[in-house]
């Protein structure tokens, strides 16, 4: 080296300086959406919808926006894939329609509402058929671009991999903790869902299950599956609810991935680990958990298949419409949320696509129609049964001709509502919310609006209009669905949760993004640090080379663990410390369930009797915890009246269960049978619950 150049002094170049300031502005301005969104997220909680509320949450995400809209998130398609397209000749269309044929043709045998064997057979077979012909053909017609690349084959346990592992294992463990108590209440629509995979059993192989106004079967078909591995039971039901909600983790990490790229997707998936709203779905052991899965599997499946323009991804996001038909009504939502994604592409760069996809959406349109087809016909045939739950709330809604209930200002109200029940006020049911608490988490609501400005921003970019579209439509069910000055529905809105989580995700990885490129402005290596010791017999010295590179790397993965660790511990108070505290009957005690607690302590089940009383308990519900079957005679009475059941059954002694409030019961019952013993049992705070009552003859 001259002595020139050992005398120049070494100067960042000019891009990198840049880079570095506006960097480092846009980080400084994250610091202030921070501040204005906690403000912002503050007065919510305490329910002051006011200007300043409001204003500083709009200008957190105006500054996310200045500071983080320049930062492309969106994953594009690649030239190979462009290229990798198959061509459509009548051979393959041919082949394809005579698949789905086959299948149509399996229809014809699920007369009655059941599935039978060769339908069965024949519907299944034809729609994979119709699905291994389009894989085939596309390997056949592009082999290179369906081939894994082999990089991709090499490394695929990857620390990416390890952290998804690690939010399974999270969200495992907050979904799974402590099932068999809480939730203790069975409630009043399980016991339906009990008696039909009951029904499954048995042999009855319904495709639509019409008791409690109508539901879809695929849920239940799933729990009838596991009683392979443990016998029916309201655990039982709990648990195959709670393993879709684990399942479903992976796959909001999938869709990430697909949409934008694998940190997102790991964010998102992370956040769904350790959201409340989800783990309360995912517990009680309700169908409503397949709409999260579903629209998941719709959402990744369609975006890919837009992306590649592949008609087996085409084939696959079909498939998940024609299911998520058969999982919980507001799914319908689904399609029309791609339908105006899909309008909304004509005014993008993408609309020179349109072309590639109409193809592909007919396909994707049959397959759907395929797949929905059993109980499509079933709808056809049996169009009462199947709309009766949707017409009930229709007559709830819209009230009597001349005095309806929903006005334009209520419905205008109504969205309000809905959209701001992400931040301020939820479901006011306490069997699935704390009365009135925002459905998503401290940290997740922070993060909500600075991602929703961000797609806005870039909705001409990638998929955001995709994402938008479903966030926003799949609102819509609820909404529609409310009566006036209803308060928001976790279930009908669950549809939501996915994309909503997608958008906390891209705040989070637009701040890291930043960060990491803060750091490539400095060298890898460019501090020392040197350790010094001395003593009087000896002295020493460590010196380390650290890179402001790395330390900003991690400076960006400390701060989103702590935001995750923050909202898993808000969470795990929020689930198992106040929820439990509200759940029904009385903090988590289950009038129902302590009665059949009592009756196999008894053990004699033949001489059990319990006394009704209004709205005290579900007879449904203490069949089911007793797993009793249809056939076995129901322990519940009315009256105690001379020579008729249940006092004339009584042979030797016998086990009576009473309202505490129920005086006259227990006074009849002290005159009838000499020896009697009664027990008063409280609830949580001191509340009598019911009173057992022993009597011998």
């Amino acid at each position: 080296m001259s002595r020139d150049e050992a005398s120049t002094p070494i100067r960042c170049r000019p891009a990198a300086s840049v880079t570095r300031v506006r960097a480092s502005w846009s980080l400084l301005l994250a610091v202030v959406c921070l501040a204005l969104a906690v403000f912002a997220q503050g007065r919510f909680d305490q329910r002051l919808l006011n200007a300043s509320s409001y204003l500083a949450c709009g200008a957190a995400a105006v500054l996310f926006v200045v500071a983080f809209g320049g930062i492309a998130q969106e994953r594009e398609p690649s030239s190979a894939e462009a290229s990798g397209q198959p061509t459509a000749t009548p051979r393959v269309w041919g082949v394809l329609l005579a698949f789905l044929a086959v299948s149509l043709l399996g229809c014809l045998d699920f007369g009655g509402n059941e599935y039978r064997k060769v339908g069965l057979i024949l519907w299944l077979g034809g729609l994979l058929l119709a699905l291994g012909w389009l894989y085939l053909n596309e390997r056949l017609s592009c082999p290179a671009a369906v081939q894994p690349r082999p990089q991709a084959r090499r490394k695929w346990f990857t620390p990416t991999l390890v952290l998804l592992l690690a939010a399974v294992a999270v969200g495992a463990w907050l979904r799974l903790y402590q099932l068999d108590i809480i939730p203790a209440d069975i409630g009043w629509d399980l016991p339906y869902n009990y008696t039909d995979v009951l029904s499954i059993l048995r042999g009855q192989h319904n495709i639509f299950f019409t008791a409690n106004m109508g539901r879809e079967g695929l849920f239940f078909y799933w729990v009838a599956f596991l009683t392979r591995f443990g016998e029916l039971s309201h655990f039982l039901l709990k648990l195959s609810s709670a393993l879709i909600g684990i399942a479903t983790i992976p796959v909001l990490y999938w869709t990430g991935r697909e949409l934008f790229s694998p940190a997102v997707g790991l964010a998102a998936a992370w956040l769904l680990a350790v959201n409340h709203w989800h783990i309360v779905l995912s517990r009680p052991g309700f169908r409503v958990i397949l709409l999260p899965l579903f629209v998941l599997l719709f959402l990744w499946s369609v975006a890919r298949a837009l992306r590649r323009g592949r008609w087996f991804d085409f084939g696959l996001a079909g498939v998940a419409i024609g299911l998520g038909m058969q999982t919980y009504t507001p799914f319908f939502f689904a399609p029309v949320a791609l339908a105006i994604a899909l309008v909304l592409y004509l005014l993008t760069e993408r609309r020179a696509c349109w072309r590639q996809w109409v193809g592909g959406l007919v396909l994707m349109a049959l397959v759907a129609l395929v797949t929905f087809a059993p109980l499509g016909r079933y709808a056809l045939e049996n169009r009462a049964a199947y709309l009766k739950r949707i017409g009930l709330q229709l007559e709830l809604v819209q009230g009597e001709r001349n005095t309806p209930r929903v006005t334009t200002p209520l419905l205008l109200e109504n969205v309000r509502t809905s959209l701001l029940m992400f931040n301020v006020y939820g479901d006011s049911n306490a069997r699935f919310n704390v009365p009135g608490f925002r459905h998503l988490g401290q940290i997740s609501a922070l993060l909500l609006v600075p991602g929703l400005a961000y797609a806005l921003w870039r909705w001409r970019k990638g998929s955001n209009a995709l994402l938008l579209a479903f966030f926003l439509v799949l609102i819509a069910p609820m909404t529609l669905a409310m009566l006036p000055h209803e308060m928001p529905n976790v279930f009908r809105a669950a549809g939501t949760i996915g994309p909503a989580l997608l958008l906390c995700a891209l705040t989070l990885t637009a701040v890291y993004e930043q960060l990491r490129i803060l750091g490539s402005t400095y060298p890898a290596w460019d501090l020392r640090l040197r350790l010094q010791a001395a003593s009087a017999q000896r002295e020493g010295a460590v010196e380390w080379l650290i890179g402001r590179r790395g330390a900003l790397a991690l400076a960006g993965v400390a701060i989103v663990g702590l935001f995750l660790l923050a909202e898993f511990r808000d969470t795990r108070q929020f689930y198992f410390h106040d929820f439990k505290n509200v759940l029904p009957d009385s903090q988590n005690v289950s009038i129902a369930r302590e009665f059949a607690r009592q009756i196999e302590a008894y053990g004699d089940r033949s001489s059990v009797y319990v006394k009704g009383w209004p709205y005290w308990f579900d007879g449904r519900a203490l069949r089911t915890y007793l797993q009793m079957a249809p056939e076995e005679q129901e322990r519940v009475f009315i009256d105690l009246i001379d020579g008729q059941w249940p006092l004339s059954d009584v042979r030797q002694r016998a086990l009576f269960i009473l309202h505490p409030e129920d005086v006259a019961g227990l006074s009849r019952l002290r005159q009838e049978f000499p020896h009697v013993v009664s027990i008063v049992h409280y609830l949580p705070g001191g509340v009598p619950g019911y009173v057992t009552v022993f009597v011998e003859r």
